[in-house]
């Protein structure tokens, strides 16, 4: 029988995201500092256990997750611990894979395209990234997200270095399955004005194609029998009728 690879592996997304953020993100060491002590304030873990979005803190040049609020847990299902040792590749693991292919290849390089014309000038920390995506509850359905993210400090060289993100369900009020991305700046009177926007579609969400489906499509596309999925799949080739007769329906 032919060797089968139906889909990504998260790992091979990991990699692909670091290629993502190696174009804009130079590896180097970053300089020490001591002022930002933000997340060593017990009031300020305290307050954003209690807010109705998830808090993160993030080191984009080592790829760690600096501070992610307790609440993640109620929101999402998975603990603080879990990004903390895992880093940017459990955020790989949150995305359903439709969605991944766009926030990697599409939402991510126009963002670090902003973070670098901005910090030409001196403003990337004047600049918020805001996108919406569908996110996988670790024991639930998955539900519609809203993430925004703002540089919370610079580099040596006014590059984006620590960002803070805000992730807040929105699933109640999203009426398509649209994502939208915008990138908006601030004035010197504070006030956001969008200079950037943009809408992404997906088939595989305005079909309602499971993640199962989703598989299976893609090893027919590949030339694969009904039978040699079933068997690179592990289930039965009536199980692989089934999901090609779902799929002809949606």
């Amino acid at each position: 029988m032919r060797s089968i690879q139906s889909t990504k592996s998260n790992l091979e997304y990991y990699k692909q995201a670091g290629k993502v953020i190696g174009q804009y993100v130079p590896a180097r060491i970053p300089q020490t500092n001591k002022s930002f002590n933000l997340i060593d304030l017990p009031q300020f873990r305290s307050l954003t256990a209690f807010f109705p979005s998830v808090v993160c803190i993030i080191d984009i040049i080592t790829k760690e997750y600096l501070y992610v609020s307790k609440n993640i847990l109620d929101m999402l299902g998975h603990s603080q611990e879990d990004f903390h040792k895992e880093g940017f590749l459990k955020t790989v693991k949150i995305f359903p894979t439709s969605q991944l292919d766009i926030v990697l290849h599409k939402i991510s390089p126009l963002m670090f395209e902003a973070f670098e014309k901005h910090s030409k000038t001196g403003t990337v920390d004047d600049l918020k990234i805001s996108y919406c995506t569908l996110v996988n509850h670790h024991e639930g359905p998955q539900r519609w997200f809203l993430h925004q993210i703002t540089v919370l400090m610079k580099d040596e060289n006014n590059k984006a270095h620590i960002l803070v993100k805000q992730v807040t369900d929105i699933h109640n009020y999203k009426d398509n399955n649209n994502i939208i991305f915008t990138i908006e700046q601030k004035d010197n009177k504070g006030i956001y004005h969008t200079i950037f926007k943009k809408s992404f579609q997906n088939e595989t969400i305005e079909h309602g194609l499971s993640e199962r489906e989703i598989e299976v499509l893609h090893l027919m596309g590949q030339g694969y029998t009904s039978k040699e999925i079933a068997e690179s799949l592990f289930v039965s080739e009536h199980t692989i009728y089934k999901h090609r007769k779902n799929m002809l329906k949606k």
